[in-house]
């Protein structure tokens, strides 16, 4: 059985931080759900696991290349070192997936360039909303939160490891880098102001849509087009993640119409 060592431990502690998992290049997973959709989609990149003696395993945790780095440990150990209230009894530590050159083509119709997004659930709801839309990679401008926190990573189920996050700079940096690889169109969501998104025709065709926090919203960006998402009722906005459901689902919507799911 491996032993858990003093540099593990250390190691462990300094992913609680940006500057840890940079340096280390290295993240931290806590949870059957989203640590077992990472096992599943990526277990190439697992660096070791902590299971607290007597948690029921799911099957992707019981890999043969697994075995030797998998720790068990009893509930006091694992409850010293787990990091939510009430853990699920497996934490995952793995390399993050590799990054995508700048230089890279794009992977989707649209490109989906969050702006700012600092909230961990948000982004995670987001990523994991993107995922199933479809989509293979989103944009993240500089200021937003690190997709890779555990928290982000909880809150996508661990979508981060099947749909590519990548970023260029700012959002005046990743425009420009957009516009380079073919993007046409540029859409800034805004809560009010803006073209209705259900009646705009290019969309999704060669596009960008910019979705920021609720508090601040997106950037300015010369030659964007305001849209709206028409609310009927008397809220004042709607939450980055919903708004980001309605838009993503839209473009399904608009792609089950034309008749591009197969039977």
């Amino acid at each position: 059985m491996a032993l858990l060592t003093k540099k593990h431990l250390a190691l462990i502690r300094s992913l609680s931080t940006r500057h840890g998992r940079k340096e280390s290049g290295l993240c931290f997973c806590d949870g059957i759900r989203s640590g077992g959709e990472l096992l599943t989609l990526r277990s190439d990149l697992v660096e070791f696991l902590l299971v607290r003696e007597g948690t029921l395993l799911p099957e992707c945790a019981k890999q043969d290349q697994l075995k030797d780095k998998t720790f068990f440990l009893s509930g006091n150990e694992f409850d010293k070192i787990r990091n939510t209230v009430s853990s699920q009894g497996m934490i995952v530590v793995s390399r993050k997936p590799e990054m995508i050159p700048p230089e890279a083509p794009l992977a989707d119709p649209f490109v989906l360039v969050l702006d700012k997004v600092g909230d961990p659930g948000n982004l995670g709801t987001i990523i994991r909303t993107a995922r199933a839309a479809g989509l293979k990679e989103i944009f993240l401008t500089e200021g937003s939160a690190d997709a890779f926190t555990d928290k982000v990573i909880r809150s996508a189920s661990g979508a981060q490891f099947a749909v590519a996050v990548r970023s260029l700079g700012t959002l005046e940096e990743t425009a420009e880098r957009l516009h380079e690889k073919g993007i046409k169109h540029f859409f800034r969501t805004t809560p009010n102001g803006g073209k209705s998104l259900y009646r705009e025709k290019l969309l999704y065709e060669k596009s960008a849509i910019i979705l920021g926090s609720e508090g601040s919203g997106a950037d300015q960006l010369d030659g964007a087009l305001d849209v709206v998402i028409p609310m009927p009722g008397d809220a004042e906005s709607l939450n980055v993640a919903q708004a980001a459901t309605i838009v993503l689902f839209e473009y399904v919507r608009r792609w089950d119409e034309n008749s591009l799911f197969q039977d």
